[in-house]
């Protein structure tokens, strides 16, 4: 009896880790491909928009629009001020934004507030959509290379997204090393993933951030998209529908990192819960279309189902108490997929030797993330909702950036 509880107990382990490391093989192996692009076409015209959904993010949405400005000065910049209890509106507007104040607490979430962005863009003119975060700066050309890309025949693409290290007057702009394996996190699953996705001639997936899509797509497929989790919730629905989203690798989104280690454990246990509810949600859906013969839907359904790699750690780490001998094959083969992604991710950024160097962190980081477990759960659940995360981001006075270009001292590069 012990025999069978201990096989069962084992198969539950492995259930658990091979969505995640099944996904991090394939995106491993599809990097080695070049990424897929739209099928040529006849040229469309396309006037893009910038949508900038905003909820009390007085502190960084001027630097946000004058990004945008500085990256394209003939763009339309649409901030929706979302239920706001500070002087969001007030600063967008004086950065040069067009302001939309949506203050309706029936209407909850950022789902909702994109939802007025488009239609406020379209009412100015424009097709396609380009949503950035109110915390975020720019690359220089990508307002640019997205046109380029929609223009081509792309419906829906995602540019790269990561976190930017602290700015100059917080910590001298310097990482901890803590923070630095978020990051590095980040970047894995954010530029590592997408662009083996991109390179299997796969769907992208979306970020929430730096991402862009055709009013004829929303014609299509209306962002309905209501959990905290909204762009994992419509990129399951564009699946579905067969519709893929292109990769922009060489421009980018940098969002502030949070600071504080409660801001952190808040900002994290939101994106895992609202993974963990799209799932649970999305499952049917995605099942369905395999059964059409839509094959791709499959490595989607393993995206959502994945554990967080921290997790797919701790899982495989927990294999030694079970004398069973196929699961220490399995985590053996789940190690070494694992060493490779992260020193792939690692050499993806800018400071390889310093992200690895930060790995002499990673049991604290094991057992913070196995700590905030009981907050990921509160999260997944449907009461859920959107908030600013906190960040250290007012500077004194007289350290203030005098231009924006100040302002990207310190972004990864």
């Amino acid at each position: 009896m012990e025999r069978v509880f201990i096989s069962i107990l084992a198969v539950i382990m492995a259930g658990f880790a091979t969505p995640l490391f099944l996904d991090l093989g394939l995106c491993l192996l599809g990097n080695f491909f070049a990424a897929r692009k739209p099928a040529p076409g006849r040229l469309r015209t396309i006037r893009l928009a910038a949508v900038v959904p905003a909820h009390n993010e007085v502190a960084m949405v001027a630097s946000t629009v004058r990004s945008l400005r500085e990256a394209s000065a003939d763009i339309d910049i649409v901030v929706v001020a979302h239920n706001c209890s500070d002087a969001t509106a007030q600063a967008a507007r004086q950065a040069g934004a067009q302001v939309v104040e949506l203050n309706n607490h029936k209407l909850r979430g950022k789902g909702a507030a994109l939802r007025c962005g488009f239609d406020a863009a379209v009412q100015q003119g424009a097709n396609a959509f380009l949503v950035v975060d109110a915390d975020s700066l720019v690359s220089a050309n990508l307002i640019e290379a997205t046109r380029f890309m929609l223009e081509a025949g792309a419906d829906a693409c995602q540019c790269r997204y990561e976190l930017a290290p602290p700015p100059p007057w917080v910590n001298g702009g310097r990482l901890h090393p803590l923070a630095r394996l978020r990051a590095l996190a980040f970047r894995g699953m954010n530029v590592l993933r997408a662009r083996g996705r991109a390179g299997l001639g796969l769907s992208t997936g979306l970020f929430g951030n730096g991402f862009a899509l055709t009013a004829e797509l929303l014609n299509r497929v209306p962002f309905n998209a209501n959990t905290i989790a909204e762009d994992v919730e419509y990129h399951t629905k564009l699946v579905e529908k067969g519709i893929p989203v292109y990769w922009i690798d060489a421009e980018y989104v940098h969002a502030c990192s949070p600071v504080s280690s409660a801001a952190q454990a808040t900002q994290e246990a939101r994106w895992e819960g609202g993974r963990l509810r799209v799932a649970s949600r999305s499952t049917r859906r995605l099942l369905g279309a395999v059964r059409r013969g839509k094959w791709s839907a499959l490595e989607t359904l393993a995206d959502v189902w994945s554990l967080p790699l921290s997790r797919g750690i701790l899982a495989i780490l927990l294999t030694i108490f079970l004398a069973v001998h196929w699961l220490h094959v399995f985590a053996l083969v789940c190690a070494a997929i694992a060493v490779m992604y992260v020193i792939e991710s690692a050499f993806t950024g800018s400071e390889p030797l310093r992200d690895l160097a930060a790995l002499a962190g990673a049991p604290v980081y094991l057992i913070w993330k196995a700590l905030i477990t009981p907050l990921v759960l509160r999260q997944s659940r449907s009461r859920a909702e959107w908030a600013r995360t906190k960040r250290e981001t007012a500077h004194p006075a007289s350290e203030a950036p005098s231009n924006q270009a100040e302002l990207r001292s310190g972004e990864i590069r």
